[in-house]
C-alpha cells in the first residue's frame, strides 16, 4: 500500500508572521544553548583539572531527559504549549542570570554549574518539543515540511555555526560575557513566544484547535494517571515503539563517534588546534544544506526514500570517518552525517505533528526523546572504551550500528513515511476546503 503523495505547495506561499516569530525565538534559545554548552566546560576547567569532575556536566546535560522529560510531556498535553515554552525560557533565563551574578562575584563552584545546567535542560525538555509540535498550529499543512526545514536550519545556524565560536571569543574577554549573553537570549526568546501567543489570540480559533486550551485536550486527572496513559500509548503502538528504538540505536551510534571526536581529529587526522572548530562545524554546514533541500527532496524522490537514505547516510558517514586518516575526506564524511541527519529529521517531523493523536503528542514526544537520549551516555561510554583500542573504532562500530538499525527497521521507517504522507495530504485537503 502506498501513501498519498505530499501536496506540492507554491514556492511563493509564505509561512506567516506568527511562524517567523517562533522561528526567531527558536534561534534565540538555540543561541543560548550553544553559548552555555561552550562556556560551562571552560568555566569548569578553571575550577578543576579532574576529568571526572568536568565530565559531570555531561551527566547534568542528559539527566533531565531521563528524569524530567516524561513529566514535561504530561505538562505539554495539559496546557497551551506556546505559553509553556515562554514560561520555560523565562525560568531558564532567571537560572542563568543567577549564574552570571555568581561568576561576576568570583563565587562559581562546580555544584552550581551542575545545578544550573540541570535546570536549563529541564526547561529545554518543555521548550524544544513545544516548538516543534506547535509549528503545525502556525502554518498551513501543505507548508509543514518547509516550516520544519526552517526550524532545523535555524537550530544548526544558531547553535553550531554562531553560538559556539561567539561564546569562545566572549570567554576569552571575560567568563561573564557568554553566560550573560545566554541569559539575554533565553529572555528574548520568552518575550517573542509570548508575542506569538498574543498574536494567535487575535485570530479566529479554528474548530478543533485544542492546543489553544490545554484543558480541552487533556481532562483534569492525576499526573501519574496521565503519565501512565502516555506510556501505554507508546508501548501499545508497535510503530511508535519500533521508531523509538530505531532512533535510540541511531543516537547510540552517533554518540560513540562524538565521544572521542577531539582526540580523533587532533591525533589521527592531525588537524591543528586553530582549525578544530572549523572541522567540527562541517556537520552544521552539511545540516544547513540538508535543511534547505529537505522539502524539495521529499517532493522529488518521496518521503520514504529521504528518511531511509538519511539513516543510511549517517551510518555511512561515520564508518567512512573511521576508515580514513585524511582530514579533508573525514570532513566531507562528517558533513554527510549532517546532511543525512537533518533531512531524515525534517521528513519524519510530521509524524509527531500530525500522525500522533493530538491529546498525547506531548507525552509521546517526551517518552520518545527519553529513550533516545537515555542511550546516548551508554553510546558515549562504549565509544570511549573502543577508543582506548583504536580511535577509529568508535566511528566504524558506531556507523555499523546505525546501518544495522536501518536494516532491522527499514519496514518501520517506510510505514512511518507512509503515514506522514497521508497526514500531510489530509492537512493540505483541510487547507483547501471552504471555511
Amino acid at each position: 500500500m502506498t501513501g498519498a503523495p505530499p501536496a506540492r505547495p507554491e514556492r511563493s506561499e509564505r509561512l506567516g508572521g506568527a511562524f517567523h516569530r517562533l522561528l526567531a525565538a527558536c534561534g534565540l534559545t538555540n543561541l543560548g544553548d550553544g553559548m552555555l554548552a561552550t562556556a560551562l566546560p571552560l568555566i569548569a576547567a578553571t575550577l578543576t583539572h579532574d576529568p571526572l569532575a568536568v565530565s559531570g556536566l555531561l551527566a547534568a546535560r542528559f539527566l533531565p531527559w531521563l528524569l524530567v522529560a516524561p513529566l514535561s510531556g504530561v505538562l505539554l498535553d495539559r496546557v497551551d504549549r506556546l505559553r509553556a515554552m515562554a514560561a520555560a525560557n523565562a525560568v531558564a533565563a532567571a537560572a542563568v542570570a543567577v549564574l552570571a551574578a555568581v561568576v561576576a562575584l568570583g563565587r562559581a563552584e562546580l555544584w552550581i554549574l551542575y545545578t544550573v545546567l540541570f535546570l536549563v535542560v529541564a526547561c529545554e525538555t518543555v521548550s524544544d518539543p513545544a516548538a516543534r509540535i506547535s509549528a503545525a498550529r502556525l502554518v498551513p499543512g501543505r507548508l509543514l515540511d518547509r516550516a520544519n526545514g526552517r526550524l532545523e536550519g535555524m537550530h544548526l545556524v544558531a547553535q553550531d555555526c554562531a553560538a559556539k565560536p561567539v561564546a569562545g571569543m566572549l570567554f576569552a574577554v571575560a567568563a561573564l560575557l557568554p553566560v550573560a549573553g545566554t541569559a539575554l537570549s533565553y529572555a528574548l526568546c520568552s518575550l517573542l513566544v509570548a508575542s506569538v501567543v498574543l498574536l494567535l489570540r487575535r485570530r479566529p480559533r479554528p474548530d478543533g484547535d485544542a492546543d489553544a486550551a490545554g484543558t480541552e485536550r487533556e481532562p483534569a486527572e492525576g499526573v501519574l494517571r496521565s503519565l501512565r496513559e502516555g506510556l501505554a500509548h507508546v508501548f501499545g503502538d508497535r510503530l511508535i515503539l519500533r521508531m523509538m528504538f530505531a532512533n535510540a540505536g541511531t543516537m547510540a551510534g552517533v554518540q560513540m563517534a562524538t565521544a572521542v571526536m577531539v582526540l580523533h581529529v587532533r591525533q589521527v587526522l592531525e588537524v591543528p588546534v586553530a582549525l578544530y572548530g572549523l572541522f567540527i562545524a562541517t556537520i552544521a554546514v552539511g545540516g544547513i544544506a540538508g535543511a534547505a533541500a529537505a522539502s524539495r527532496l521529499v517532493l522529488a524522490v518521496g518521503r520514504r526514500t529521504v528518511m531511509t537514505a538519511g539513516y543510511a547516510g549517517m551510518g555511512a558517514g561515520l564508518a567512512a570517518m573511521g576508515l580514513t586518516d585524511d582530514a579533508r575526506l573525514a570532513a566531507a564524511a562528517w558533513a554527510l552525517v549532517g546532511v543525512s541527519m537533518t533531512t531524515s529529521n525534517i521528513a519524519g517531523s510530521v509524524f509527531f505533528q500530525a500522525v500522533v493523536p493530538e491529546h498525547v503528542r506531548g507525552r509521546v514526544s517526551a517518552v520518545y526523546r527519553t529513550v533516545g537520549w537515555g542511550l546516548a551516555p551508554a553510546g558515549a561510554l562504549a565509544g570511549g572504551l573502543l577508543g582506548r583500542i583504536d580511535l577509529g573504532l568508535p566511528y566504524l562500530v558506531g556507523g555499523l550500528l546505525v546501518l544495522g538499525t536501518v536494516l532491522v527497521f527499514w519496514r518501520t521507517i517506510a510505514e512511518c513515511a507512509r503515514l506522514c504522507d497521508e497526514a500531510a495530504a489530509r492537512l493540505a485537503a483541510a487547507d483547501a476546503a471552504p471555511r
